[in-house]
């Protein structure tokens, strides 16, 4: 299951039924149609192009949930068992590069009640109905962000939203792993070129700085992430409540050799 088809979650519809051998996907967002290459498909018929590449192998289904309501999502579930894999990519990403002085309730909470409960009710109600294969090594996977907590240039709500998913996957994750047999992680990807990171001039030209100081060249792309998906769903993976951050080097410590200043 993919929940928040965007950038990373259409890049990994694509390509997951052949990394992981599927019998079913399902493609999850909160609007019924999703933008792909700058243009607006509806979720059905994006999931219809998926299954089709498969030549019939996988079932492709599109749900259109509201991740914050709890009937929502408890009704998603029970129309959809036997879930193994689970990758959570949905979030938002209000008034970019605000000053948090001038951030509203609404702001603050509505970024918290996506980004924050959100992802928490998924796994509520994935365990609570049963979805989950119980103790079979489920597989859950939640985006964080590299910037989060190292950089303070995004979105101040969508960065203190963040900080509460990065603790639910850090104190959390030993309780899921031996009460529920799901195996908890997260990747933390710098900013991608995609709607969410180009909201408008401003952001834009913060896309094209991170990109200009990207010590491996270039900005994090889908394929990126995916290769720590990847490594995550392996079962060799012997990581639990980690965050993999896939962000070309960008938020790590640069040393200085010379004079300061």
């Amino acid at each position: 299951m993919i929940v928040g088809v965007g950038l990373m979650g259409q890049h990994l519809a694509k390509h997951v039924s052949d990394w992981l051998g599927l019998s079913k996907l399902v493609l999850v967002d909160h609007a019924e149609s999703i933008s792909v290459g700058g243009e607006r498909v509806e979720l059905t018929d994006f999931a219809a192009t998926i299954a089709a590449k498969s030549h019939g192998g996988v079932e492709v289904a599109a749900e259109t949930v509201n991740i914050t309501s709890e009937d929502d999502v408890r009704a998603l579930f029970e129309r959809h068992g036997q879930i193994r894999y689970l990758q959570h990519t949905a979030g938002i990403s209000p008034m970019p590069l605000t000053p948090p002085e001038q951030l509203t309730k609404e702001d603050i909470l509505g970024a918290c009640e996506v980004n924050l409960w959100g992802a928490h009710n998924v796994i509520k109600q994935g365990i609570n109905s049963g979805a989950f294969v119980h103790h079979a090594r489920g597989v859950i996977i939640l985006s964080t962000s590299a910037t989060v907590g190292s950089e303070g240039r995004a979105s101040s709500a969508y960065e203190e939203s963040k900080g509460g998913l990065l603790n639910l996957l850090r104190l959390q994750s030993r309780y899921f792993a031996e009460e529920h047999g799901l195996i908890l992680n997260g990747l933390a990807p710098s900013p991608l070129r995609g709607p969410m990171a180009a909201q408008n001039e401003v952001s834009a030209a913060r896309l094209q700085a991170v990109e200009d100081a990207m010590p491996l060249g270039g900005l994090t792309e889908p394929k990126h992430i995916s290769a720590a998906t990847m490594f995550c769903w392996a079962n060799e993976c012997w990581a639990v409540g980690e965050v993999l951050t896939t962000d070309g080097g960008y938020t790590k410590h640069r040393p200085i050799y010379g004079p300061l200043g």
